[in-house]
């Protein structure tokens, strides 16, 4: 599976490291760097894209800035891909109306979409595109292995990891760590690594998207530590 990558920091720079060094041995991982700061109102945002776009299976929007997503049914086109991911780890970089536009675009371009809140909120389950759910087998709801020996945790693996990697980080931090604490520790391992999405209180959630996603690492640990 060929995947493209559109980002413009160190948010993208890590996904994607993450990507090409745990996923699928199948994968073609590219980077497409979008300069900003884009204009807050673009008439033709195709006017802004790179001038070569890589072809692709899968586009995944790691852009920190509204301009990017305005740009996306553009550079779905060009790349020939067939489903998009669009994670809302940021409200600010994809606002709700500019969501239900694309999701409009992307229907009329018979492409596959999903918009997860936030990115490690991903389910396989959340699409019926085998691309999609490809991308979620590897990342997205954190699931976790954990192998326990009297009262402390021993070692453990990531099952499916957040697609920014935190999970690997805070399985190999909770090793040593005694049982009754690893829920809350691993919670805090989470913030440590560090954790991306948002700390602004969300609408739909009433709380932060960063707490959001620790709250997925923290059931991950809880659910593996009950076997």
């Amino acid at each position: 599976m060929r995947i493209l990558a559109i980002i413009q920091g160190h948010y993208g720079e890590r996904m994607v490291d993450t990507w090409r060094r745990y996923g699928s041995e199948g994968w073609q991982v590219e980077a497409l760097r979008i300069e900003g700061p884009l204009p807050s109102m673009m008439e033709d945002p195709s006017q802004y894209l790179p001038g070569e776009i890589p072809q692709a299976d899968l586009v995944v929007s790691l852009g920190e800035e509204p301009g990017v997503a305005e740009m996306l049914p553009d550079i779905v086109k060009a790349s020939g891909a067939r489903a998009v991911i669009v994670p809302v780890d940021n409200r600010a970089w994809v606002p709700p109306g500019l969501g239900r536009q694309l999701e409009r675009s992307f229907a009329r371009q018979a492409v596959a979409a999903v918009f997860p809140v936030p990115f490690c909120s991903l389910r396989e389950s959340d699409s019926e595109d085998p691309l999609i759910r490809e991308f979620a087998h590897h990342f997205g709801l954190p699931e976790v292995e954990l192998e326990v020996e009297g009262e402390r945790v021993q070692g453990g693996r990531a099952i499916r990891s957040a697609p920014c990697g935190s999970t690997y980080f805070v399985v190999e931090e909770l090793k040593g760590t005694k049982v009754q604490d690893a829920e809350e520790r691993a919670g805090i391992l989470h913030h440590n690594y560090p954790c991306l999405a948002t700390m602004t209180i969300d609408w739909q959630f009433q709380d932060t998207l960063m707490h959001r996603a620790g709250y997925f690492t923290k059931e991950a640990v809880k659910k593996a530590l009950k076997g």
